[in-house]
């Protein structure tokens, strides 16, 4: 897993991969559950927790997404400088980027609970917050099924369980229409990178979406997750689309991509068809809770 702010964006999601609305509710901390209980995070650890935090750190863009979707941002005191969903989640404390947080900045907040979006927990931003005494949560969903954990996980944590439970259900009722993916020219390459050449696999929640929509992945079957591919391998699998998550605000660049794509791959069914769909990064790359919002703009796409 190309305005981060586009091309760190991209940068940012390409080292994470490389490294491997529901109601608001304002309650205030005393009203919060005090029974002791425990979650388990994305590393299979045990996190235990006396009541529900009331100062929380995000270092995930996703996270900070689904917390403000569960009406838990009132106990958000600080997010990455790529926490830009919902706007207001810019007004919160900039506590730097994935690699290089700003550690003093986050001392001083004090924070009871630190989501963290890493691989594994010998990651160094999770040992370096680890070796601080931080409390931390590893959050790293990769599929669907991860991103429901994580908003039921956000959710358990932060008191907002039924509206965790809520939002699991609206999303999994969006996914449970599957477009047609039979026809032989619904084959689609989906473009992490297009410099160096990356895809996905079949096993992550950016080729779920694509799925979904009716298109099927020509490297579903890769192991790994995000692999390299080459040009020539491309147009001889011819995909008959190809999606490019970009940003859909930066005309000038995307122009450029789109011209580069046509000239290396102007021997596919893609391009010959003018079948390059461009879709907004944020929501494709983003492992939260707007992927029925990218699941829904690859429908209508696909629609022209």
């Amino acid at each position: 897993m190309l305005k981060y702010k586009s091309l760190s964006r991209a940068v940012f999601f390409l080292l994470l991969v490389m490294n491997c609305a529901v109601n608001f509710s304002c309650s205030k901390p005393s009203e919060k559950t005090k029974a002791k209980f425990t979650v388990k995070d994305d590393a299979g650890i045990e996190v235990s927790f006396d009541s529900n935090p009331v100062r929380i750190i995000s270092l995930g863009p996703n996270i900070t997404e689904t917390i403000y979707a569960l009406g838990a941002d009132s106990v958000l005191y600080g997010v990455t400088e790529f926490c830009d969903y919902p706007p207001a989640a810019k007004t919160k404390v900039n506590t730097g980027s994935y690699l290089s947080p700003d550690y003093e900045k986050i001392s001083s907040l004090k924070p009871d609970l630190i989501f963290v979006n890493v691989s594994g927990v010998n990651n160094p931003t999770y040992q370096s917050l680890k070796n601080m005494g931080m409390k931390l949560f590893l959050s790293n969903a990769k599929d669907i099924n991860g991103i429901y954990k994580m908003i039921s996980d956000i959710g358990i944590i932060t008191g907002k369980k039924a509206a965790a439970d809520s939002l699991i259900r609206t999303i999994s009722d969006e996914l449970k229409i599957r477009g047609n993916t039979s026809d032989a020219d619904r084959k689609a390459l989906i473009l992490i990178s297009l410099n160096p050449l990356m895809t996905t696999n079949g096993k992550t929640f950016i080729s779920e979406i694509t799925e979904h929509a009716g298109l099927q992945n020509i490297y579903s079957g890769e192991m790994l997750e995000y692999p390299s591919v080459n040009y020539e391998d491309v147009i001889s699998k011819n995909p008959g689309y190809i999606i490019f998550p970009a940003d859909t605000f930066n005309v000038q660049q995307n122009e450029t991509l789109i011209k580069e794509i046509r000239e290396k791959l102007g021997n596919t069914d893609a391009v010959r068809k003018d079948h390059i769909i461009l879709i907004d990064d944020d929501i494709m790359f983003r492992a939260g809770p707007r992927v029925t919002v990218a699941l829904k703009t690859l429908r209508e796409k696909l629609k022209k």
